[in-house]
C-alpha cells in the first residue's frame, strides 16, 4: 500500500491552545504531528483542533508508540469519528441555561448592637436564598444572579460603620461560602453581592462571581456610587472581566453603575458577551418605566447579553437586540432562559449586515474625539453646582433608610391622632433633617394636606436659636445670610447702581446698606445671591428701613426660581407668563394707585404657571397677593398693611413649590414683625420638579419708564436693608 502524500482529514470546531502555540492558526502545523501524537496526552488534542493529518506524521508516531500503522490509522479514525460527533453535540446545543432571582427583601434590622444577633440574622436570610440556589439548580441551570446586598446588611451598615468593620468580612466570608457550596451542589455558577472591607481598609459595594466549583473566580467593585452611597463606600477604579468556556466573557455591573452608560461600554469594549447586573434599581432616573427601558437600550447599544437580579422585583434577562427574553414573577422568583452567549448579535443595515454586530460597531467609534468623557471636572459641573458634599449625603441617607423611616412613621401618627400642630412641627423637622431624600418630599406633602395652623402666626423661627442673629449662618437650614459687617457687597454674585455701605443708624452692628434713587440719575439700586440648585421651599428676611419722606417704588425684595442650567431664566420676564423655566415672587409696598399711604401696602407681586394676564393691556404682569389669603385679595382692603417710615422693621416672606406638575398644593406667605400678614394656596408654580428657589434680589427699583408712581416721584429717596438670612425654614424676627 503506498501510502507517500496520503492525508487523513477531519473538522473540529474547537481550537485547542497548544495547537494555536505552535502555528499561529487554528490548526497545528504538520511538523508537530509527530511530537503531540507521541506526547502523553497530546494525541487527542490533534484530533480537538481540526487538520489534515499527513499518514508520514502517523507512521512516524506509530513507530515511536511501537504501534503498527494500520492500527494507528484505526485508532485515528476512531478518535476523529468521537470528535465529530462532539462537534456536532456542540453545533446543535450551544446554550446554556440562565437564571436570575428577585429575592424578597430580607433587611437586618439596623437596631441590632450585637455582632452576634447580627450573624445570626443574617444566617436566617441565607438560609432562604440557598433555597433559591437549589431551586436554580433543579432547573438544570448553569448560573444563577442574586440581587444587590445578598446578605441584607445594607440599611445595618449605613448606621453601624464602626461595628460593620468587624462583622461584613465575617459575613462575606458566610455568604461565598454557603451559597456557593450550594451552587456547587449543582456545577452552578453563582453571582452575589455585598458590602465588603478589603485589604485597603475600605468598604466596596462588590459583586463576587463564583465558578460551578463554588470557589471565587473574581470580583468587581461598583465604580459608579451614587452622591450619597459615596460617603462611606470607596469608588472602584476598573472593570475586569473573566473568561470561561461556556458563559463566555463575563463582566459585572452594579446598580448604579449603569446609570452611566460608559460602565457598560467598558466592559464590552472587554469582549464581555454577558453583564450580571445585581441591582435594586434601574438604568435611569425619570418618570414611568423608563428605567426598565433603559436596560433595553444598554444591552442592545453594546450587544450585550444583560442579566438582571433586582430585589423584590424586576429581574430579568434581556438578549443583545434589547429584547426582555424572561421575567421572574412573585418573591423570590427566577427568570430563567436558554441563551446562546456567543449569538443572538446578527444585524446591520442594507449595506453592511454582519453575523455579530459588535465587529462593525467597535469599529465605528471615534474615540480621539471623545476625550470629554475621561474629564473629571467637565464644563457642566460649573452650571450645576451641588450643596452637599458625599460624606454629608452619606450621612443623611444612612438616616433616612433607617431611623427616618420611623420617624416619618411617628409624624403620620400624630395626624391620625389630631394632633395636627404637632404633626406640623414633626414634618417640618424632618425636612429640615432630611433635605432632598423622599421623606422631605413626602413631608412637604403632608404639610401642604394640612394647610396653614395657628402657631404659624407666632412661631419663634429659626432666628429665636441665635441671640443677635450670632452663629445663625452655621445652621444646616440657612442657604445664605448677610449682616453686612464686612463693610462692603463681596459676598453677593453682583449689584449694580445706588448701591452704598452706610454706618447711619444701622439695625445691628456698625453697617448697613443703603440704596438710593435718585430722580434722572439712576434707577435704584440692586443685589442678587444665587444658591444653586435651590430647594423646594424658601424663606427669606431682611430688615427695611425706609427714608422719613419717602413715596413709593415699583420693585422690592424678590425670590426666583431659576433653571439649573440657566440662573437667569427667571430675570428679564415682565409681563410674560412663564413657559416652566422660571417662576417668582416678591414682598413689595404697592400704592394701590393712590389709594394706600406711603410707602404702600404689602403684597405678593407673584409671577407662575396659571397666573391670570391683564385685559386691558393683553399682558401677563405680576399678579397681586393681598391679605390675608388664601385667595388672592383684594388692594386696600381692611385688612392691608403699611410698613412705618424711618423706622426699621422685619420683612419676610416665603415660596413653597407644588409636589407634583398636575398639583395646584403651592402656597407663599408674608410677615411683617414676626406677624402673619398673608398666607396664600392653591398655587401651581411649576411643572418640572427640579425647578427650585434658588435666588434672592435684593432690590430697590423705581423711577423708571414703566413706573405707575410718576406722578408721586420726589428728587430722591432711599431704603436701608441689613440683617439678610434666606433659609428652608421660617426665621422670624432676630433675638433681642
Amino acid at each position: 500500500m503506498n501510502m507517500k502524500g496520503a492525508y487523513l482529514s477531519f473538522s473540529r470546531t474547537a481550537v485547542s491552545s497548544h495547537a494555536a502555540e505552535q502555528s499561529g492558526t487554528g490548526a497545528p502545523h504538520p511538523t508537530t504531528l509527530p511530537r503531540m501524537i507521541t506526547a502523553p496526552g497530546k494525541f487527542r488534542e490533534v484530533l480537538e483542533c481540526g487538520a489534515s493529518v499527513p499518514l508520514s506524521a502517523l507512521r512516524v508516531a506509530a513507530k515511536t508508540r511501537d504501534v503498527p500503522i494500520m492500527k494507528a490509522v484505526g485508532l485515528f479514525l476512531i478518535f476523529a469519528a468521537l470528535a465529530c460527533a462532539l462537534e456536532s453535540s456542540a453545533t446543535t446545543n450551544p446554550t446554556v441555561r440562565v437564571a436570575t432571582a428577585q429575592a424578597a427583601g430580607r433587611v437586618v434590622d439596623f437596631r441590632l448592637t450585637n455582632s452576634a444577633a447580627v450573624l445570626a440574622r443574617v444566617e436566617r436570610n441565607l438560609e432562604a436564598l440557598e433555597a433559591i440556589v437549589h431551586k436554580a439548580g433543579a432547573e438544570k441551570c448553569d448560573v444563577l444572579a442574586l440581587p444587590e446586598d445578598t446578605a441584607g446588611l445594607l440599611n445595618w451598615v449605613g448606621v453601624n460603620e464602626a461595628l460593620a468593620k468587624e462583622v461584613l468580612p465575617k459575613v462575606v466570608n458566610r455568604m461565598i461560602e454557603r451559597l456557593g457550596r450550594a451552587a456547587a451542589q449543582h456545577r452552578m455558577y453563582l453571582v452575589v453581592c455585598s458590602d465588603h472591607i478589603e485589604s485597603d481598609g475600605a468598604m466596596y459595594n462588590t459583586a463576587f462571581f463564583l465558578g460551578r466549583d463554588g470557589y471565587e473566580i473574581g470580583r468587581y467593585h461598583k465604580v459608579c456610587p451614587t452622591w450619597g452611597e459615596g460617603g462611606a463606600r470607596k469608588r472602584g477604579s476598573s472593570f475586569p472581566v473573566f473568561q470561561t468556556s461556556d458563559l463566555g466573557t463575563v463582566g459585572m455591573l452594579i446598580c448604579y453603575d449603569l446609570v452611566i452608560p460608559e460602565t457598560a461600554r467598558a466592559l464590552a469594549l472587554q469582549g464581555a458577551d454577558i453583564i450580571f447586573f445585581p441591582t435594586m434599581g434601574g438604568a435611569a432616573i425619570g418618570e414611568d418605566d423608563i428605567g426598565v427601558q433603559a436596560l433595553r437600550v444598554r444591552a442592545a447599544e453594546n450587544f450585550t447579553w444583560l442579566v438582571v437580579a433586582h430585589r423584590g422585583s424586576g429581574a430579568m434577562i434581556i438578549s443583545p437586540k434589547g429584547t426582555i427574553v424572561a421575567e421572574a414573577k412573585g418573591p423570590d422568583g427566577l427568570a430563567i432562559a436558554d441563551i446562546d452567549v456567543r449569538g443572538g448579535r446578527e444585524g446591520g443595515d442594507s449595506m453592511n449586515r454582519q453575523r455579530d454586530m459588535r465587529a462593525r460597531l467597535f469599529r465605528e467609534r471615534n474615540p480621539d474625539a471623545f476625550k470629554i468623557l475621561t474629564e473629571a471636572n467637565p464644563p457642566v459641573l460649573d452650571k450645576v453646582p451641588i450643596d452637599r458634599t458625599r460624606e454629608e449625603m452619606g450621612r443623611i441617607m444612612a438616616r433616612a433608610l433607617t431611623v427616618g423611616e420611623d420617624e416619618f412613621r411617628d409624624a403620620n401618627k400624630l395626624v391620625a391622632a389630631g394632633k395636627i400642630d404637632e404633626a406640623r412641627v414633626a414634618f417640618e423637622r424632618l425636612q429640615k433633617e432630611y433635605p432632598d431624600t423622599w421623606i422631605d418630599r413626602r413631608s412637604e406633602e403632608r404639610l401642604a394636606k394640612l394647610g396653614p395652623g395657628e402657631g404659624t402666626k407666632k412661631s419663634a423661627g429659626l432666628a429665636s436659636k441665635y441671640s443677635g442673629d450670632s452663629g445663625i449662618a452655621n445652621d444646616p437650614a440657612v442657604l445664605y445670610a448677610d449682616n453686612f459687617e464686612s463693610g462692603d457687597m463681596k459676598r453677593w454674585d453682583q449689584h449694580r447702581g445706588g448701591v452704598t455701605m452706610s454706618e447711619a443708624r444701622p439695625n445691628a452692628g456698625r453697617w448697613c446698606a443703603e440704596m438710593r434713587m435718585e430722580r434722572g440719575k439712576n434707577q435704584g439700586g440692586d443685589a442678587v445671591k444665587w444658591f444653586m440648585p435651590g430647594a423646594d421651599r424658601v424663606y427669606a428676611r431682611c430688615y427695611v428701613k425706609f427714608s422719613a419722606d419717602y413715596q413709593y417704588n415699583h420693585h422690592f425684595l424678590t425670590l426666583l426660581a431659576n433653571q439649573r442650567t440657566n440662573k437667569w431664566s427667571a430675570f428679564g420676564k415682565a409681563g410674560l407668563k412663564p413657559n416652566g423655566t422660571y417662576y417668582s415672587t416678591g414682598m413689595e409696598p404697592w400704592f394701590a394707585w393712590g389709594k394706600s399711604p406711603s410707602p404702600g401696602e404689602v403684597n405678593l407681586y407673584t409671577y407662575y404657571l396659571d397666573m391670570e394676564p391683564d385685559r386691558k393691556m393683553n399682558k401677563y404682569w405680576g399678579n397681586g397677593f393681598f391679605p390675608p389669603g388664601p385667595g388672592k385679595g383684594q388692594a386696600a382692603s381692611a385688612k392691608r398693611m403699611i410698613p412705618k417710615l424711618d423706622q426699621w422693621q422685619c420683612w419676610e416672606f416665603m415660596i413653597q413649590a407644588n409636589t407634583a406638575p398636575e398639583k395646584a398644593d403651592g402656597k407663599q406667605a408674608m410677615w411683617l414683625d414676626g406677624e402673619l400678614a398673608g398666607e396664600f394656596t392653591g398655587i401651581r408654580w411649576r411643572d418640572d420638579m427640579d425647578l427650585k428657589v434658588n435666588a434672592f434680589w435684593l432690590q430697590h427699583y423705581g423711577y423708571d419708564e414703566g413706573d405707575p408712581t410718576k406722578q408721586y416721584w420726589k428728587q430722591s429717596q432711599s431704603v436701608w436693608f441689613d440683617d439678610v438670612v434666606v433659609a428652608r425654614e421660617y426665621i422670624g424676627p432676630i433675638k433681642k
